[in-house]
């Protein structure tokens, strides 16, 4: 059976903008009367606490995509974008087996360690801002050495709708 669901999974590490330029994409397509959903995955995983084996919920995340699929499939969505922090080539696999019919498209966003944790200044603070400023730097790291995306965009000083257009060029070529 031929592929007819486009996802396109934006990573990076925490700070580089993956909601933002999701909503954006989102909204771009919004603009062409492209049925689309963006899902911000992020509250399908707040369960606490969260398994020994599982720290960030993603298998729960998984599961409560594969239970609300239907509902936007049932609307005719056909794009759907998802910002996430993607560490293994099984989690792309895991949105596979939670979405029939679906071609995964990942676009990693990239800036430099001072913006990222500028950006997170703005969003967190105390333990939370220390956590948020060392996971920026162990998943910049991750991001460099496994490569798992398809296409990369450096979001250093760019504003969101640049990053977005070309993130949309890259995934559907429009």
């Amino acid at each position: 059976m031929e592929n007819n669901i486009e996802l396109l999974i934006i990573t990076g590490p925490v700070g580089v903008g993956k909601s933002i330029v999701s909503e954006a994409v989102y909204q771009l397509l919004a603009d062409r009367n492209i049925a689309s959903a963006m899902i911000d995955v992020d509250c399908f995983r707040s369960a606490f606490p969260p398994p020994y084996d599982d720290r960030f919920n993603s298998k729960l995340v998984i599961k409560n995509l594969a239970s609300m699929w239907p509902n936007y499939a049932e609307l005719g969505v056909s794009r759907l974008i998802i910002p996430n922090v993607i560490e293994t080539s099984d989690e792309i696999e895991d949105y596979k087996s939670a979405i029939p019919n679906v071609s995964v498209t990942t676009i990693r966003l990239t800036a430099s360690i001072p913006t990222l944790h500028k950006r997170l200044e703005k969003r967190e603070s105390g333990s939370s801002l220390n956590w948020h400023k060392h996971r920026a730097i162990e998943l910049k790291e991750q991001f460099e050495s496994r490569l798992l995306e398809d296409f990369v965009i450096d979001t250093e000083e760019k504003p969101v709708y640049l990053v977005a257009e070309e993130a949309l060029k890259q995934w559907l070529n429009i």
